[in-house]
């Protein structure tokens, strides 16, 4: 009877400490790499729809045409699959942008969570929006749902005082979640102080794809879109030690190309 006993108590005990075992966090990355070797903990979705590759130390994405993040996510999507009730995440971004709509930023997406139009998957997302010449070929920075970006919840259609014309644009992004309220901020020319976007409460259900994304909107030319992610981390984590600013000097690459 005691080995009975004995055995049913370490059975449960095998019980509890499976049920307690927490999904991994997020993973940050500098992109260190080269081509297209990834980290292992990035899933990629729409891969075969943009060219992207590892290349002086960013993530390069060429992005491919019929790629939005607003009715659908159809973008060309890096994602992280999580468990987390906090986390800080930030990235810095290099969008070059001409001549069509294009979409690019940080995403919270569950594919267990219904919209507010009853469909399966929503998200919050803050989008750097690259408008064409319809809209003066210029861009602003948008906080939204799903299909939605309603300013009395807290969401964000055009951010003030940010709408830069098409061309070279640098801008870092910084988005928190606190249970279920979501915050963000971010600074243009990927400089100064954080400025705050919004503040929403969105109860999305776990698991969780946290990530950053690429697309142009439109169906085909002359829309064109190339971002050069700089890095994606929590914010709590600390910089790599380098003497020069990484995201400056390849700016500055960049133009000259």
């Amino acid at each position: 009877m005691k080995k009975i006993v004995c055995l049913f108590s370490i059975l449960l005990m095998s019980v509890c400490t499976v049920s307690f075992v927490s999904a991994a966090n997020l993973q940050s990355d500098e992109f260190n790499g080269s081509g297209q070797d990834v980290s292992s903990f990035w899933n990629i979705q729409n891969g075969d729809k943009s060219n992207w590759e590892l290349k002086d130390g960013m993530l390069v994405i060429e992005a491919g045409f019929n790629q939005n993040v607003w009715a659908n996510d159809d973008s060309t999507r890096y994602s992280q699959t999580v468990d987390q009730d906090e986390f800080d995440i930030e990235t810095s971004l290099i969008a070059d942008y001409a001549d069509g709509s294009i979409v690019t930023g940080l995403i919270v997406y569950s594919a267990g969570t219904k919209d507010s139009q009853g469909r399966d998957g929503e998200w919050v997302t803050l989008k750097l929006w690259g408008r064409g010449a319809a809209q003066g070929n210029n861009a602003v920075l948008q906080y939204q749902r799903r299909q939605n970006d309603s300013g009395a919840l807290g969401y964000v259609g055009t951010q003030p005082d940010y709408n830069p014309a098409q061309g070279m644009l640098p801008v870092e992004m910084r988005l928190k979640r606190e249970g279920n309220v979501y915050e963000s901020w971010f600074k243009p020319n990927a400089e100064g102080d954080w400025i705050p976007v919004g503040k929403v409460t969105n109860e999305l259900q776990e698991p969780l794809e946290v990530g950053i994304y690429a697309g142009v909107a439109d169906g085909g030319a002359p829309g064109r879109l190339t971002v050069s992610f700089d890095y994606f981390r929590e914010a709590s984590a600390p910089a790599p030690v380098d003497p020069q600013d990484r995201l400056t000097v390849t700016w500055g690459e960049l133009k000259d190309r």
